[in-house]
């Protein structure tokens, strides 16, 4: 089956490649735009996203494996980015106000360093959502590669706030509390200890759906770890990261204010809050590396590189690939670029297949010269000539393009620049040399026979396909005729008591029709 595949998809190749002297394929004229099409889905999917922030469907529903658009998977993951951000924003509000109250009431440094941690996380999500809506915009001319890094600003901008506001401001006032205590322990009552259990059920409720966001999200073959290490998503690990921190924070506060309480000491509930104050320093700075190397521009995975690098390479019109770099330029979106060193070979054996090149050339050698000692026609036809080798070295970049997005969609800008190993020499000096000219004709021959080959094999599993998708059809019309044929004909249950009650009403009677009925349809004598 793998041998026939291959079989057929060169045969498909070599079959775009057709269309004659000087003419372009209908594969090339379809293709021609796919990279506007791209960036055109791209805008398609970034126009939709406001749209999508609204309506969010569950992820069996939105981005199943199956599903390979592109522009799909960048509208499912604005909404269900946006889905995360309302859940984590509402609950954060609530609390926040919560915290300031008991921080009010008790004087607590625990609570203030938790009113201050919600106040953070509340405008950090509020950041984020600026950042989503930035990344929607669809690339245009100033920003070719699309807006998709802004998310990725702003989440910095968002990291360096949890650092510098919460950490720095939280850990300020627990230690001037730590030196001069100022909390009234005997105001810290049931109302306090229900802000706090509220703050831990909100933030243990979001923190759960997150989660449960990203396990669902995780491929099969992949750990939870490295999926987390993958993630590209800056307000998944946002919100994952805040709540998380927001629960061990509750509970931190919980420890030193029921500490302080019991042994009457106010620095358990300073203590209390100088390590919520480093539990953000720390979330910040993680925060701040993830979106600093996507910002700088971090590579593609070695995994998908190797995979594309493989697709190119078993393309029989590829010999060697040079400088491959890959960057994100988006959560979803990556760029790809590499040097190819195409066969010129496999590229004069398509043409030799589909076109009539090497009928024109023999009818040319078979000319005479002209009166000035010329060969009429000989430059013109190796002007077309070249033409169309160009014109077949770009029709299997674009099939490439297409082989490579098939199986990597977020491949949204795919550059592949022709660079030879030899550009520096020309092939016609082999030519001069009896050795490389007999081993460039045996490779020649070989190539053509081998896509004649193909060619064939394809022809007979298209045919093969056309035969079972008839008989298929056949089966499918007979059996809904059989069908047809055994419903059966509605009768009565009772044919003849039917037909004696139709006797009874057309005779007027009540009785049988060979009864009374009967002789009153006689009259009297």
């Amino acid at each position: 089956m793998a041998a026939i595949a291959r079989a057929q998809q060169m045969a498909l190749s070599s079959e775009e490649g057709a269309g004659g002297l000087g003419s372009r394929s209908k594969a090339e004229q379809s293709q021609a735009g796919m990279d506007a099409e791209t960036r055109r889905s791209i805008g398609e999917g970034d126009k939709k996203s406001k749209k999508s922030m609204k309506t969010v469907k569950p992820l069996t529903e939105c981005c199943s494996s199956d599903d390979l658009s592109l522009a799909r998977r960048r509208t499912c993951f604005l909404g269900r980015a946006w889905h995360r951000l309302q859940l984590a924003l509402a609950g954060n509000l609530v609390i926040t106000l919560g915290k300031f109250l008991a921080y009010m009431h008790s004087g607590s440094s625990a609570m203030s360093s938790e009113a201050m941690h919600s106040l953070v996380d509340s405008a950090n999500q509020l950041l984020l959502v600026v950042g989503l809506r930035s990344a929607s915009t669809a690339p245009d001319k100033r920003h070719q590669y699309g807006y998709g890094k802004s998310v990725y600003f702003w989440a910095l901008v968002s990291a360096l706030g949890t650092f510098w506001l919460g950490a720095g401001v939280s850990m300020r006032h627990s230690i001037e509390e730590l030196i001069n205590p100022t909390v009234a322990l005997d105001k810290v009552g049931m109302e306090v200890w229900s802000v706090l259990g509220l703050s831990l059920l909100v933030d243990g409720y979001v923190l759960v759906k997150t989660f449960e966001s990203i396990w669902q999200s995780k491929p099969k073959n992949l750990s939870l770890k490295k999926h987390l290490t993958n993630l590209r998503d800056p307000t998944t690990l946002a919100v994952l990261l805040e709540d998380g921190a927001a629960c061990v924070g509750v509970l931190m506060a919980m420890s030193g204010i029921g500490l302080s309480q019991y042994y009457q000491a106010p620095v358990f509930d300073s203590l209390a809050g100088v390590s919520i104050a480093g539990l953000l320093g720390v979330m910040g700075l993680v925060l701040t590396e993830v979106n600093r190397r996507f910002l700088i521009g971090q590579s593609v995975d070695s995994e998908t590189t190797e995979g594309i690098k493989a697709i190119l390479m078993s393309r029989g019109s590829i010999e060697q690939l040079h400088q491959v770099q890959s960057q994100w330029v988006g959560t979803h979106t990556f760029a790809f670029k590499a040097e190819v060193d195409f066969d010129g070979t496999f590229l004069a054996a398509k043409l030799k297949l589909n076109t009539r090149y090497g009928q024109e050339f023999r009818q040319l050698l078979a000319r005479p010269p002209d009166d000035k000692g010329k060969y009429k026609d000989h430059e013109t036809l190796l002007s077309f000539y070249t033409e169309d080798v160009m014109r077949a070295a770009e029709r299997e970049v674009r099939e490439a393009e297409t082989e490579i997005r098939k199986k990597y969609p977020e491949a949204a800008y795919i550059e592949l620049e022709p660079d030879s190993s030899t550009h520096n020499m020309f092939a016609l000096e082999q030519f001069q040399t009896p050795a490389l000219r007999k081993v460039e004709e045996t490779t020649l021959n070989q190539m053509h026979a081998n896509l004649v080959i193909a060619k064939k094999a394809a022809a007979a599993v298209t045919a093969a396909q056309a035969k079972a998708r008839k008989e298929d059809a056949k089966r499918k019309s007979n059996s809904n005729s059989a069908d047809t044929k055994a419903v059966p004909q509605a009768k009565s249950p009772n044919p003849a008591g039917a037909e004696e009650m139709w006797e009874e009403e057309r005779g007027g009677g009540a009785g049988d029709a060979r009864g009374t009925g009967g002789d009153d349809q006689r009259g009297p004598g």
